[in-house]
């Protein structure tokens, strides 16, 4: 098995890995937040717009110009947030992939860790086995030292 000293060089890579992992997915998460963001803004553009198309066919006297432009500026609206539908996916994707990454490197950090505590104890195991020895042997020195008498 390896030794202590190497494993924990290991484990400082692989916490460093983790560490860029978490920044990644970091970055990652507040790529989709600000994308997210402006796809609740244009969702919210198109209610209001469409809201405001509704009240002018409402009123008696609509424009025809006005309720053209107001159409198309909700198709416009619907145009944008269709593209930003893709680019909200592909940003909850990313995001996806950023915390497979990062809970991966959690688990190799944790398997590092278990294994050089796993190799300490083993290491203390063998330290009390020969003070034990030791002692047993000291023990008998004495008794035949004392039966000699």
């Amino acid at each position: 098995m390896a030794d202590s000293k190497t494993l924990e060089k290991l484990l400082d890579l692989r916490d460093r890995d983790k560490q860029t992992a978490q920044k990644d997915y970091k970055l990652s998460v507040e790529r989709f937040e600000d994308v997210a963001s402006e796809m609740y803004n244009l969702l919210k553009k198109k209610e209001d717009a469409e809201a405001a198309y509704q009240r002018e066919i409402g009123e008696a006297p609509a424009f025809v110009g006005s309720l053209t432009s107001h159409s198309e500026y909700i198709a416009k609206l619907k145009t944008n947030i269709a593209s930003l539908q893709t680019a909200v996916g592909n940003a909850r994707k990313d995001m996806e992939m950023k915390q497979d990454k990062l809970t991966a490197a959690y688990v190799e950090t944790k398997k590092f860790e278990r294994m050089i505590e796993r190799k300490r104890e083993k290491q203390q195991a063998v330290v009390k086995a020969e003070e034990s020895k030791q002692m047993d042997e000291i023990s008998t020195m004495q008794f035949n030292k004392n039966r000699d008498w």
